[in-house]
């Protein structure tokens, strides 16, 4: 359950990713960013997911970003998950470019995780490189080539199922893709339709609601990535109306 979204930033120098995480109610809540050495002794900067110790987003001082973020489908037969997701992204971090990170996800033993979007981004003397694949539980798909010439992306999943929540998809058409600026990046996932906040951008229900938003920008020059994590409180009107409701 999450919105992802990736910009260019003004000038094509540089990103910004933006990832809002939604979780269940009773889940533990997340520790904000802080370095990890990984065995490689490669150090990222990432929140942590305390219940199963993995992440959802990391960067390294080169500027690379990879995450990952839930899929959510009938069953179709898959095998039952043993791993977490959030291994993904720091499994994936430490190649050198986006084509191996690539090799490194169709080497892996997938049928160990749940269905899942992984991405990756670099800024190299070409321009931004995004590298997006979903795994269903049986095949790993490339949505994103590193190839391809960017556009800003948008990707959405939700617990009650990833077909309930497309109309994010227009939405960000409308609000970010014909002039992608960082404000009309925040407004969109600051985003709730009235009637509708299970299904928003900004989402809020009974059993779980958006706990978090983790910005990551860079540019060309820069010694590191600047990550932000913002935690949102649960039962805030403005962020959670329907868990308002329920302290009442």
């Amino acid at each position: 359950m999450c919105t992802l979204t990736i910009i260019e930033t003004p000038g094509g120098t540089g990103y910004r990713v933006v990832h809002a995480r939604d979780e269940q109610r009773d889940r533990s809540e997340a520790i904000g960013p802080t370095a990890r050495t990984l065995r490689s002794g490669l150090v990222v900067e990432c929140p942590t997911d305390p219940d199963a110790g993995g992440t959802w987003v990391a960067t390294t001082k080169d500027g690379v970003c990879t995450g990952v973020l839930n899929v959510n489908i009938p069953d179709n037969g898959r095998a039952p998950a043993t791993k977490s997701r959030g291994e993904i992204p720091l499994a994936i971090i430490d190649a050198p470019d986006l084509e191996s990170r690539l090799k490194v996800l169709e080497g892996m033993d997938l049928t160990a995780y749940a269905p899942h979007t992984a991405f990756a981004v670099e800024m190299t003397d070409d321009g931004l490189r995004v590298l997006i694949t979903r795994w269903d539980g049986l095949e790993l798909r490339l949505l994103r080539d590193p190839s391809e010439f960017f556009t800003p992306v948008v990707v959405a999943s939700s617990g009650l199922g990833d077909e309930i929540v497309q109309d994010r998809l227009p939405l960000f058409e409308e609000m970010v893709r014909h002039d992608p600026t960082p404000a009309h990046q925040d407004d969109y996932h600051r985003h709730r339709w009235e009637d509708r906040p299970e299904e928003s951008v900004l989402m809020s229900r009974e059993d779980a609601r958006t706990v978090s938003i983790t910005t990551v920008e860079f540019e060309q020059g820069w010694e590191r990535p600047r990550m932000r994590y913002e935690a949102l409180e649960e039962g805030d009107p403005s962020v959670d109306p329907v868990g308002a409701g329920l302290l009442q």
